[in-house]
């Protein structure tokens, strides 16, 4: 059964969906993002911001490979959270969410409970 936290979680996940995928239609038509990336990686900070993210991702992804017990599942999210980045991974904790049926130990550890 769904608590009130849960539930806000839940809706911050999807709304969080939203947004990110607002902004990165929004980046993409607004500029030129192979300049602006070349640009990025110039400096220090935004090697490390590159470092710092996709280090965070791998982290994320670790979780996914752990949760899910389908191998063939695990790998499809890969490339998706590589090339999708805070997006993928609002949508994979709302869909983790939307699927436990209010049971937090099932949103943390999936299909191996």
């Amino acid at each position: 059964m769904e608590n009130s936290r849960y539930r806000g979680f839940k809706y911050f996940f999807i709304i969080a969906s939203f947004i990110f995928l607002i902004l990165i239609i929004y980046g993409v038509t607004a500029k030129d993002i192979m300049a602006e990336g070349s640009h990025m990686l110039e400096v220090y900070w935004g090697v490390f911001t590159f470092i710092d993210i996709y280090f965070l991702f791998f982290i994320f992804y670790f979780w996914i490979v752990y949760r899910e017990k389908s191998i063939l599942m695990s790998i499809l999210w890969f490339p998706l959270i590589m090339g999708g980045g805070s997006l993928t991974i609002a949508l994979y904790c709302f869909i983790a969410m939307a699927t436990s049926k209010g049971d937090m130990k099932k949103v943390l550890l999936g299909k191996r409970i």
